[in-house]
């Protein structure tokens, strides 16, 4: 039996159901495993180990009477620290949190808890998960399984990290700019933002507690794992309304099977206005569309009519400034101004970030506007196609250094923002979920590198059932050396 550390959650689901494996087995295997790497790759920030052995105890005893929590019933997780836990403290790497122990799970703990899963621990993040690495004021620096000397991503970047080591095999983040999907991409796992409202944000931090949440936020929580079949299982767990955030509508969960490849309409593209990539990144994107041409698939490069770019990252920047701004104090929303506004290079995202914190109500509106039509071309796009393929960043994961410094794309440099959220951040925008895949069949080199697979909005399921379909010839998880 392959290590069980390294199992996907499924499949230790099915382990403990058939009483092959105990819950208690499973969480020494994961305990293990962080005592062994945690100390250096600082994925992991706060562990529940008292109370992870005694809810192990109990799932065994309950499956001994024949009780069953739900179909994840004894499997270990972590969750990213932003996300409010039940005595477990909550801090979202801020100083002023760092003592902060909520009353109550926020909803995707809940639902995770629910069907039988067990909390293991809480994950790096950068403060207040404003950053696309992550290197927190109270928690320092997380580092990538498959180089130490680089950043692992962010602002899920310890949950990536630990997920891709074999400390948990799942992970649930949030995503306001890329924060699932660069992590995922940097670390050779599997990612899944949702589409916007499907699944509840509630309980997140920030908002800061006791402060209002921003009048949309754009924030997205989903699933990191090690195949595509637990992203599924984790919108099953994770979709659907609660009593807190009303933004998320009532859709029903549908079972859609994977189809044949060569019966999938798929466009793709290398290029967001004229935005850099490394030869490998272009290499190996051409390599997928090569292969999938060859299975008989329809394949075509193309993208949005008549979409700008520069457009959508002001707008995008102008629409998370406004909003990040409404939910902080004066004082705050200078710094973070102040802060985007010192970054190397003059991007476009930055700009609208600034402007959209100083932003009046009415330049709000006027961002939303834009928004919105955008949305729509992107959608009226995606209606002739069942996937759409381009990059997660620029390049794989680069060297740890402050935020806001140059990235080097085969010796060209590019702003620290356009690198990291280029390509991810245009999703953020229009809401359309995204399935982050491992190239691990394509790409012959010691990084990770993933694919973003974007789908229509609300057809989470179809998406999700194409990517199981891709992973035949994108590949399976792969371990780093050494884990």
């Amino acid at each position: 039996m392959q290590e069980l550390h390294f199992l996907p959650a499924h499949r230790l689901a099915a382990l403990v159901r058939a009483r092959e494996v105990s819950a208690r087995e499973l969480l020494e295997a994961h305990l293990a495993q962080v005592a062994r790497h945690n100390a250096r790759l600082n994925a992991i920030v706060t562990l529940d180990e008292e109370r992870a052995h005694a809810r192990a105890r109990e799932a065994d005893e309950a499956l001994a009477r024949g009780e069953s929590w739900g179909p994840l019933h004894g499997v270990p997780f972590t969750i990213k620290d932003s996300f409010k836990t039940a005595g477990v403290r909550t801090t979202s790497s801020y100083k002023r949190l760092r003592k902060h122990v909520p009353t109550h799970d926020a909803t995707v703990v809940a639902r995770l808890k629910a069907a039988g899963a067990i909390l293991l621990g809480k994950t790096n993040l950068p403060t207040l998960t404003l950053d696309l690495q992550t290197s927190g004021h109270l928690f320092g620096r997380a580092s990538n399984p498959w180089d130490e000397s680089r950043t692992p991503g962010g602002s899920t970047g310890g949950g990536a990290a630990a997920v891709a080591a074999g400390m948990t095999p799942f992970e649930v983040g949030s995503d306001l700019a890329g924060s699932i999907r660069v992590p995922s991409h940097y670390c050779g796992i599997f990612g899944f933002k949702p589409t916007e409202h499907r699944v509840p944000i509630s309980g997140h931090i920030p908002p800061l507690p006791g402060r209002p949440r921003g009048v949309r936020y754009e924030g997205a929580a989903g699933p990191l794992a090690r195949c595509v079949e637990d992203l599924r299982l984790g919108l099953k767990l994770l979709a659907g309304p609660d009593d807190e955030d009303w933004d998320v509508p009532p859709i029903p969960l549908r079972d859609v099977p994977p189809c044949e490849l060569r019966t999938y309409r798929i466009a793709w593209t290398d290029d967001f206005g004229g935005l850099p990539i490394t030869r490998e990144t272009r290499t190996a994107l051409e390599k997928l569309v090569r292969t999938l041409e060859g299975l008989g698939c329809r394949v075509e490069r193309c993208e949005p009519k008549g979409l700008d770019y520069e457009e959508l990252w002001e707008v995008w920047g102008r629409v998370l400034g406004a909003e990040l701004g409404a939910e902080m104090q004066a004082l705050t929303r200078f710094i973070l101004s102040v802060r985007f506004m010192a970054m190397r290079g003059n991007a476009i995202l930055n700009r609208g970030i600034v402007r959209g914190v100083r932003s009046e109500m009415s330049d709000y509106i006027d961002a939303l506007t834009i928004h919105d039509r955008i949305t729509g071309q992107v959608e009226a796009f995606l209606s002739n196609w069942d996937a759409w393929l381009c990059p997660v960043t620029v390049g794989q994961a680069f060297t740890h250094r402050p935020s806001g410094e140059w990235l080097d794309v085969d010796g060209q440099q590019v702003p620290y923002i356009t690198g990291t959220c280029g390509f991810t951040s245009v999703f953020n925008l229009t809401g359309h979920p995204v399935v982050v895949l491992p190239l691990t069949k394509l790409v012959d080199s010691p990084l990770p590198l993933g694919i973003q697979v974007v789908g229509r909005r609300w057809l989470d399921e179809e998406l999700l059932a194409l990517c199981e379909s891709l992973t035949e010839i994108t590949g399976e998880f792969r371990k780093p050396p050494g884990f």
